[in-house]
């Protein structure tokens, strides 16, 4: 099987458990998060910025640098989980330490309280990395969707939101989460075992220099995701709930969209190694599926934001939709930026990635510093400038490294920006954004894609590039379409 199959393979098997999982998640978030308020909400969210921060540490870029090989070197296997052991521990201890003082500076003891019970998780993600590194690298993206929307499914729509209905409140969190991690870490190791044995975890490994590398892109990675939540964070557990909402309905699409395909592109640019016609295509390739997908959907969101937050949460988030507007365009460069990063990573190019990453961060800094004690809103505005900022970075370097001519830049993402500039068309404005809009909302919509047919049969050339229709061809249902079109 040659090796675009073998990620056109893996990329519809872990698409059709993406899609699950990504209903799943929306669905039982927002029942949960019906039942609670963003006071609730925001307290759990401290637990999810330090948790967050923690995997990074305690994974220390393994999970990925293993991909490159080794998995055949017990001594390399046992010395990396070691390791990854030793700073699990290290790590439950220092969630211990720090709850009490972060308790007393928010003056909230429930924080604490969930600090402490969340604690013990940090050997999960010991557990989990070397497993999921070697499904990776086998291209075995089937057994990761089983194992991660198995582990969902059972874990919020059934746990969590049974306790949320029953009373349970933020506790109904704290327990969909271990139940989560643990049958992920279970079957993850089920469909890929490895040696339980303990060695010298200070012994030098061959994955340690990449990993190290790897590491500190993703440390980046999580001060420019996170940093924000670290800044609202100093506002109350009220104000870092509704950022939370507006995030978690922002991200979700996004991250489990693209950190699939991010995966999947990881891998085979690795093994692609420096063709640089094959990157190009690749990239290209990935740049047209993910952009049909977020530019109508962020385009939709950016104007209709108020009437998503009421629809999804209900009428107590509304405080949400201010920062879940702001954030739209942001989270098309969030997505972009994923691709990007992932392709110059697997080809040896790590430090543009730093380098991009780096500046978005003194960026995201810079105006969150500026806009903290303005509105939610403004926040949402710089966040959006630092990640626009990031992607310009890494695509000059992708145009670069795959001879990527601007052109062919612009003819990718023009027919997705157009869908936008559709879908974003406020219809409904007039009338307010309540409940009663929603029958001549969906109405809209149904119009607005009966039109965008009309001008995909019009204008097939300019919606969809050479890039997309090579994809298209690749699948039954894109063949179809292609002859429909006439292209």
């Amino acid at each position: 099987m040659s090796l675009a199959v073998k990620s056109i393979s893996a990329a519809k098997s872990s698409y059709v458990g993406t899609l699950i999982r990504v209903g799943a998640q929306l669905g039982a978030q927002i029942l949960i998060m019906r039942q609670l308020d963003p006071e609730l909400v925001g307290a759990f969210g401290y637990v999810l910025l330090l948790q967050s921060i923690l995997a990074l540490i305690i994974d220390q870029g393994f999970g990925w640098s293993l991909i490159q090989g080794h998995f055949n070197d017990k001594r390399e296997i046992a010395t990396v989980f070691s390791r990854i052991m030793l700073l699990s521990f290290i790590g439950m201890l220092g969630v211990f330490a720090i709850s009490y003082p972060i308790a007393d500076y928010l003056g909230n003891e429930l924080v604490g309280s969930l600090l402490r019970y969340s604690a013990p998780s940090c050997f999960l993600i010991g557990f989990f990395t070397v497993s999921q590194a070697a499904l990776r690298a086998e291209l075995r993206f089937r057994e990761i969707q089983i194992a991660s929307t198995s582990a969902y499914l059972i874990a919020y729509p059934i746990v969590g939101v049974t306790m949320a209905f029953a009373g349970f409140g933020v506790w109904s969190l704290v327990v969909a989460w271990y139940v989560h991690y643990i049958i992920q870490v279970a079957i993850s190791h089920y469909y890929s075992p490895h040696s339980l044995k303990l060695a010298n975890p200070f012994l030098p490994t061959k994955s340690g220099p990449m990993g190290r590398q790897v590491a500190g892109i993703n440390i980046l990675n999580w001060a420019v995701d996170y940093s924000s939540g670290v800044f609202i964070g100093g506002m109350g557990a009220s104000s870092l709930g509704n950022f939370n909402a507006a995030m978690m309905l922002a991200r979700t699409p996004a991250l489990q969209v693209v950190q699939t395909l991010q995966s999947i592109l990881f891998s085979t640019a690795s093994a692609i190694g420096d063709d640089q016609q094959r990157i190009k295509r690749l990239y290209l390739a990935a740049l047209a599926a993910v952009s049909f997908i977020v530019f109508p959907a962020y385009g939709y969101t950016l104007t209709h934001a108020e009437l998503v937050i009421k629809v999804v949460f209900g009428s107590k988030w509304l405080d949400a939709a201010g920062i879940f507007s702001a954030l739209s365009i942001g989270m098309i460069a969030f997505s972009l930026s994923l691709l990007s990063g992932a392709i110059l990573t697997a080809t040896g190019d790590q430090k543009t990635v730093l380098y991009s990453q780096a500046a978005c961060l003194m960026l995201m800094i810079f105006g969150l510093s500026l806009t903290i004690n303005i509105s939610l809103v403004h926040v949402g505005l710089a966040i959006t400038v630092a990640y626009t900022v990031r992607l310009s970075l890494q695509l000059k370097a992708i145009a670069a490294r795959g001879g990527i001519m601007l052109i062919e830049f612009l003819s990718t993402i023009r027919g997705p920006f157009f869908i936008a500039i559709v879908m974003a068309t406020p219809v409904t404005l007039g009338g307010g954004f309540t409940l009663e809009v929603i029958p001549i909302e969906s109405l809209a919509l149904v119009l607005k894609g009966l039109l965008l047919i009309v001008l995909f049969k019009a204008f097939p050339r300019f919606f969809f590039s050479p890039a997309s229709r090579d994809l298209m061809t690749r699948f039954h249902a894109g063949r179809q379409v292609i002859n429909m079109l006439g292209i």
